[in-house]
């Protein structure tokens, strides 16, 4: 590899990573491509050699962490020595620390929900995408396993299983960004983002038929709402 091609694999990388940071410093919708290319110190011409476009720069970055999720957890799905148990809870612990699990909320930043962007929804559909291709690698092989050992209960295919998992996560997502994104005050978002989790958690362990109280366990229903919980007081903060 001769050094132009080592600089461009460098910007190239340089150019994720400064966006990364943008969509979570003020939000997907007000990042533009000119922010982008000033950020990293580049015309927006040079800019346009790697990427055409802000959607294509997110498609990437999802990708990516896709690829890096998936890698960590196939070998925990596959693991011979660990119950379906076991391995969801450690997969949702792996979660729960990863960027993208507070990105969808982080994006949103700075938008109105009131006013639904052409923005913010293509940026769900890309993340949407690839969440829903990991429930499906993942998930279904993990309820699967879980049929056979008894330690849950559900009717027909695990990989629809994850799919209908992945759909209600993603309709608690879109819940809680409304309330992260709508106008703020403490007392009374705390409770909505309570509802709509415990909500998701009630719902979840009705397709499942894991009890409730064993599923909040595993996917670590608490250590979420404490997350959500301080995006929201990190809302409030650069509100004041």
């Amino acid at each position: 590899m001769n050094k132009r091609e080592e600089q461009r694999i460098r910007t190239h990388e340089e150019i994720l990573v400064k966006s990364e940071n943008l969509f979570r410093e003020i939000g997907y919708e007000k990042t533009t491509i000119q922010r982008i290319a000033d950020s990293c110190g580049l015309s927006k011409g040079a800019l346009y050699h790697h990427f055409t476009s802000k959607e294509e720069v997110l498609e990437e970055i999802c990708r990516n962490h896709y690829r890096q999720l998936k890698e960590i957890f196939l070998p925990i799905a596959e693991d011979p020595e660990k119950n379906m148990h076991e391995k969801l809870q450690t997969v949702m612990g792996i979660a729960r620390e990863s960027r993208m699990n507070r990105a969808a909320a982080e994006f949103q930043k700075g938008s109105d929900s009131s006013q639904p962007n052409p923005d913010n929804i293509l940026m769900e559909q890309i993340m949407g995408h690839y969440s829903e291709e990991l429930y499906r690698r993942v998930f279904s092989r993990l309820f699967e396993q879980g049929r056979k050992e008894g330690l849950c209960d559900f009717e027909g295919d695990p990989e629809i299983l994850a799919v209908f998992i992945h759909h209600l996560d993603n309709g608690m997502s879109r819940q809680l960004n409304a309330v992260l994104s709508g106008p703020l005050h403490q007392q009374d978002s705390v409770m909505k983002i309570r509802n709509i989790i415990r909500g998701f958690s009630f719902a979840l362990s009705r397709l499942t038929g894991i009890p409730v109280a064993t599923l909040d366990r595993l996917i670590l229903t608490e250590k979420y709402l404490t997350q959500m919980e301080q995006i929201l007081q990190e809302r409030e903060t650069l509100q004041e």
